[in-house]
């Protein structure tokens, strides 16, 4: 969650994985002269929920990863829809682009794209995917927690809410995402709850969270300058909480406490798992949000 390459910390990442499509390969001309060069682009269809029949995220990204780049630009000018390649993915500095439908059924309507840069990718075959029965998109980082609200819809159940806003590059000037949640993971609904009187408080509140199918919301402004202009919010699910920080000192875990050793409701559950075959099992998760507690 924190980048460093030369033994210090130096940048913020927001990093989001999963399984989808590779589609629309393209190089894109950038403006500027001679010295302008086109930069790779692609389109990633990701997957959510059941593999009998999965939800598709779009995103939009920049192939700025080495390795990604020598296997995206095989397929450049190639959209055949039965040979789009199955990837296992993994993008950083996710953000949301809001626009005006430009035509067709829908002309007029606020709209959005999921943008980021593609770090990796990595071919996946048939007896992977056999082997998914649900197909998550993860995005981890750490971020303020703002907002933490119940919700009483009138016609759906209630549901316990907030807004996290995510750090993203450098320590020194970093950039905030600010993501819409609903928790619903029973400890991540314990956790948040315990940090309410302190974020009413105005304390700072730093935590370190894991979410699950993210996807960009767009509306029109109503008020100010910009009534009228298209906006977007990105908006997910948060299903687990590893650190929180209040005003700088750590309240979870304590020193001598695992994460699952803080009492939770009776009716709680299992965490979800990462990603299947992802790169980085829950232990690797938990030491990096244990460096982070001694290095925010």
């Amino acid at each position: 969650m924190v980048h460093s390459t030369s033994g210090e910390k130096t940048y913020f990442d927001l990093h989001t994985e999963g399984y989808g499509r590779l589609q629309r390969v393209r190089e894109v001309p950038v403006r500027g002269g001679r010295r302008a060069q086109p930069f790779l682009a692609c389109t990633i269809a990701a997957l959510v929920g059941s593999a009998i029949e999965p939800v598709i995220r779009y995103f939009d990204v920049k192939v700025s990863g080495a390795e990604a780049k020598k296997l995206v630009e095989k397929y450049i000018g190639m959209d055949d829809p039965k040979q789009r390649p199955m990837v296992k993915f993994r993008l950083g500095d996710l953000w949301c682009d809001a626009f005006i439908r430009p035509s067709g059924e829908r002309k007029g309507e606020s709209a959005a794209s999921l943008k980021g840069r593609l770090l990796k990718a990595e071919l996946i075959g048939p007896a992977t995917l056999v082997a998914i029965e649900q197909y998550e998109l993860i995005t981890r980082g750490i971020g303020y927690l703002n907002r933490p609200k119940d919700v009483t819809p009138k016609e759906s159940d209630p549901f316990l809410a907030c807004t996290l806003g995510a750090l993203a590059g450098p320590v020194e000037e970093p950039e905030y995402r600010y993501i819409n949640t609903i928790v619903t993971a029973p400890e991540a609904q314990h956790l948040v709850r315990r940090c309410v009187q302190a974020v009413d408080a105005d304390r700072k509140v730093l935590v370190a969270f894991r979410l699950n199918d993210m996807k960009a919301d767009p509306y029109l402004r109503t008020k100010g300058e910009h009534a009228g202009e298209p906006a977007a919010s990105l908006e997910s699910k948060l299903i687990h909480i590893g650190l929180i920080k209040i005003d700088g000192q750590r309240v979870y875990p304590t020193v001598n406490q695992a994460p699952s050793a803080l009492k939770r409701p009776d009716n709680s559950a299992t965490m979800p798992s990462t990603i299947p075959g992802t790169s980085e099992p829950e232990a690797q998760s938990s030491a990096e949000e244990s460096a982070l507690a001694t290095s925010l």
